[in-house]
């Protein structure tokens, strides 16, 4: 089993027990947390104060946690939609997988699309972490 995979399941179990916090920052008084928050927590053990009060702070230190940013990645990469870009340089857009998956997991794909449910995304967790345990498959006639 890999790192990632294992991340992608606790944060699937994290978010089954405490809740989809799909509001505004990170995590709320209840205990709910949004999912890439799930993920950093999955992956540290640790919930910093600031994701109920900080979005900036929160998103800076999510994305500097090298095995969270591994794990939004993977996850992004499994969505049906393309990952927005932004723009880190002048003249240089990279994509934000942590607002593609953040946004995933919070609003509809389309205007008249319902967001996913939390079962819903506890369940896309975990498929995604068994495809990324999934030996590559041969294309061998």
């Amino acid at each position: 089993m890999s790192e990632t995979a294992d991340i992608l399941r606790y944060a699937a179990r994290i978010i089954s027990e405490r809740g989809l916090h799909t509001g505004p920052h990170f995590a709320h008084a209840d205990g709910s947390l949004d999912i890439c928050a799930a993920i950093y927590l999955a992956a540290y053990g640790k919930q910093p104060a600031e994701f109920e009060t900080d979005e900036d702070y929160s998103t800076t230190l999510i994305e500097l946690s090298y095995e969270a940013r591994q794990a939004i990645k993977a996850l992004s990469a499994s969505l049906p939609t393309e990952p927005p870009t932004v723009e880190s340089a002048p003249g240089y857009e990279e994509p934000s997988h942590l607002e593609h998956v953040s946004r995933w997991a919070s609003t509809g794909q389309f205007p008249d699309e319902q967001p996913p449910t939390a079962a819903e995304v506890t369940d896309h967790l975990v498929r995604t972490a068994d495809a990324l345990d999934s030996p590559p498959q041969s294309l061998a006639a």
